[in-house]
Parts: structure tokens; sequence; C-alpha cells
């Protein structure tokens, strides 16, 4: 009994638990149907559009840098076809041949430089024309500029030994403070092809403004924090829009590169070439084959960049853009918003639609539930009364054995009595001789039968009451018998209506 009551309440506790309803559970059903295609639209995206995104803006990268870097391989290859074809004129040769008899040549070539230098070359600051052992010759400028020393030196020892080689090339680069101006020298060695020799050279200062201008226009073109700057050989970034990391090398200079570099006052300041370091970039920088594209953290930054590089092939300098991840990975972001802005479109109407169908739906469930609730309601009190009639039965059935025994025991006690008494009656008449003290004997028996017979009476009556008192009770247990066939068959009817209204609803 213990476990059977452990049972039902524990199934009460089970029945109690409370669910949601099923409006918002269909409403739920809905929004999951209706979200899943742009959930797997989101999953393709991401395994698939996402890394082609990814690989189309890292294409973008690097033909941006290859374009640039071109442009600026164009920009100083022209100057130095342009620059050379001005200073191999027969003129120039005569005049590098013999610098002091020929002065009658100097102002012609002046004019024609001068001339040349304002219609097409005016990012040359000033021409200077050398002898062999480094000697000014002479010089014109439109700005007004005069010839002035590297540092300790007319021509550094590099480039002189770069003009003994007699091949045209460009310097590294200088930078003045003041005016924050960078500069290349274009030396052009004079080779007389008649004499077989070097006559002497032409240094063309040329303002690398326009190298500058590819660079900043960088800015922003690759998403936002997108930038370019150059590295020329020795790890000096020569050209960055950065004032904190322009003119730092990316790891130390050796002690003669960094002593050139003093004595030429190379970027305008008597002092050692500071170290902004950047491991990763030297790393890849000596490599034989260095990659085009690579990630890392720059100098000076604290997020994560994606890295294109393209040498140049005039100077070995090389060029690189810098664009934050983030930004790499922008488009296929912007997809990713774009589908969760429209899940979340969807979410609404498709929330308020399901909670209104689910409702329609669950109305009638629920008003059903109602009525099997209290269908259970009423059974259960039919079941508790039915009980208690059961308990009735029982008592009655039991009295109404007792009541039987009893008069079956007191009418075989009365039998036997009445025979006794009949007994005791004739003998007295048939024996008229019998003395007083017999006779006083039987008379008192007589009288003992017919008490016994008065108590006898009386347990009859009270089997008697018991009986009327079963019979009674067996009317009223008929009573709720028939009472409770009757809400029986009423909940059976109600049973029934419901489980029409639910095939309705299921459609079966």
């Amino acid at each position: 009994m213990a476990s059977i009551g452990t049972a039902t309440q524990m199934s009460k506790k089970t029945s109690t638990r409370k669910s949601l309803p099923l409006s918002i559970r269909i409403s739920l059903w809905l929004i999951a149907v209706s979200i899943l295609p742009l959930l797997l639209t989101l999953v393709i995206s991401e395994f698939q559009s996402r890394s082609t995104l990814i690989r189309q803006a890292s294409r973008t990268m690097e033909t941006d840098a290859q374009t640039h870097a071109q442009l600026i391989d164009n920009y100083l290859t022209q100057k130095l076809l342009i620059l050379k074809s001005l200073d191999y004129t027969p003129l120039v040769q005569d005049y590098l041949l013999d610098p002091v008899g020929d002065q009658k040549n100097v102002p012609t070539i002046l004019q024609n430089g001068l001339a040349i230098q304002r219609l097409i070359n005016p990012d040359v600051t000033i021409a200077t024309f050398f002898n062999l052992e480094g000697k000014v010759l002479l010089s014109y400028s439109l700005y007004g500029l005069k010839p002035q020393p590297h540092g300790k030196y007319m021509i550094p020892p590099e480039d002189a030994q770069q003009i003994a080689k007699g091949q045209q090339f460009l310097s590294g680069v200088y930078y003045d403070p003041v005016t924050h101006q960078s500069t290349v020298d274009l030396y052009t060695p004079v080779y007389s092809t008649t004499l077989k020799r070097l006559l002497g050279v032409v240094r063309d200062t040329l303002d690398i403004k326009s190298v500058w201008q590819i660079v900043n226009n960088e800015k922003g073109v690759n998403g936002a924090g997108s930038y370019a700057f150059i590295l020329d050989q020795n790890g000096v970034r020569i050209v960055d829009p950065d004032p904190t990391t322009h003119l730092t090398s990316i790891a130390p200079l050796n002690t003669t590169i960094q002593q050139n570099f003093t004595d030429e006052n190379r970027y305008g300041k008597n002092s050692p070439v500071l170290v902004l370091a950047d491991a990763n970039l030297r790393s890849i920088q000596s490599q034989p084959k260095p990659p085009i594209t690579f990630q890392e953290v720059p100098a000076g930054k604290s997020e994560l960049f994606q890295v294109t590089r393209r040498p140049l092939s005039s100077v070995p300098w090389t060029y690189f853009v810098l664009t934050p991840v983030n930004e790499v990975i922008a488009v296929a972001n912007q997809q990713l918003l774009i589908i969760v802005l429209i899940a979340s479109a969807i979410l609404l109407p498709v929330a308020v639609i399901g909670w209104i169908v689910g409702y329609r739906i669950s109305s009638p469930v629920l008003r059903s539930v109602k009525s099997l609730v209290k269908n259970s309601h009423v059974l259960n009190q039919l079941s508790e009364r039915e009980k208690n009639a059961s308990s009735e039965q029982v008592w009655i059935v039991e009295a109404s054995k007792t009541g039987l025994k009893s008069q079956q025991y007191y009418t075989d006690a009365s039998k036997i009595a009445a025979r006794r008494l009949n007994e005791l009656g004739r003998g007295l008449l048939e024996q008229s001789d019998i003395d007083r003290q017999t006779t006083f004997y039987i008379v008192k028996q007589m009288v003992s039968i017919g008490l016994y017979f008065e108590k006898a009476i009386a347990y009859q009556e009270e089997a008697n009451n018991k009986v009327a008192v079963a019979v009674k009770v067996t009317d009223e247990v008929a009573e709720q018998l028939a009472s409770g066939a009757k809400s029986t068959s009423e909940a059976a009817n109600e049973l029934d209506r419901i489980v029409n209204q639910l095939r309705q609803i299921v459609g079966n």
C-alpha cells in the first residue's frame, strides 16, 4: 500500500510539472522551420563563401600592391631614361671632355637643362656635373639651389664605387627634417664611345614626392585602417605615412651601414637610425623566396594585419600594403550581418503568426483539457462514493451474516428450550404423586426456560434491528450506485464529445 501511495504521489508531481503552452511551442516550431534555411545559408557562407570572399580580398590587395609598385617603377625608370638622354648629348660630352676649354657651351647646357626641368622634370631639384675626381664643374636648378655635400662627402664612397662601373643608378633616400623632403640622387656616368672611357658624371637630385603621393593614396583604399609603406634594402622604412615609424629600421643595422648613414647625414640628423623591431618582417625579407601575402601584427600596431609585399625592379626597395584582417573579411562579415538581419526580420512575423496559429489550435485543445479535468474530478468523486459504498456493502454483508447466525443460534436454542418445557409439563401432569420439592424444582426449571425465551427474543429483536439497518443501508448504497452510474454515463458522454473535438483538431 505504501509503495502504491508513493507511486501515486510521484505521478501527481510529474503531472503537475509545468511545460510550455502549446501555442508557444507551435510558434517555436514555425520559427525553427523558417530560420533553418537561413542557418544553412549561414553555415555555407561561413565554410565556403567566406573563404572565397577572403581570397578575393587578398587578390585585390595583391593587385593593388602590384599596380602601385609598377607605378613607382615606371616613374623612376622614366626619370632615368629622360636624364640619360639629356646628359648624353654631344654638348655635355664635349664639356666634360674639356671643362676649361669648352666654356662656350656652358650657357647652352644650362639653358637646355632648365628648360627641360621646367617642362618635364620639375621634381628634379638640382642637376650637378662632376669630373671623375668628384669635383663640381657646374650645376643648375629651377629653385636656385647650390650643390651641397651629403654629410662629409660631396659624393659618398659607395656611390663613387657605383660610378666607376659606368652604369646609371639611384642612391639611397635622403631626408631633410626641416623641409620634410625626401630625395634620391640619380647618377648618370657619361661614357665616350670614341675614347672608350668615362668623361664625368651628372647627378640629378630627385624629389620623390610622387612616390610619397602613391603611398599616401593607399590610406583606406583597402578598408579602414589600410595603408602602405616602402622598405629599403637595409630594412629602413624610407617612405611611411606614420611619423612614429618613418625612418626606423625593422632590425638593428650593422656597424658599417650605421656609420655610413651618420657620415652622410642620411636623414638630416647625426644620430643612429632608431630601431622599431619587426622580427617577423625581418625573417620574411631574409628568405630566398618570400611569400607575397602573409599576416602579422606590425610594429606599433595592436591588431592582426593582412600584408602584401611587392619588390621594385628599378631600386632595391620593397612595397608593402597592409590591411587589418577584420577589413579583409569585412565583406564576409557584411554578408553574415545581412543574413542575421533577414533572420531577425523574419523572426517577429513568424513568431506572431505561430502564436496565432498555435492559439487557434490550442484553444479547443485547452477547452477539451479543461473538460477532461472536470470529468476527471467527477470520476474521482464517483470513485470515492463507490469506494464508500463498497465499504458499506462489506459492512452490510458482515452484519447480515452475524444477524443470520444469531437468529439461527437462538432459533435452535428456542427449539431445545421448548422441547424441554414440553417434557417438564407432561412429566408434571403424568406424575400426580410427585412430592412438593420435586414439583418446585420442575417449576423453577420452567421459569428459567421462560427467562431464556425472553432473552432469546430480545437477541432476535436486536438481530432483526441490525438486519433492518442493513436493508436501509443497502437501499442507500443502491441509490449511490444508481447516481454513480448516471454520473459515469454523463462522464462517458462528455469524454466522447472531447474525443470528437480532438479528432476535429487533428483532422481525423
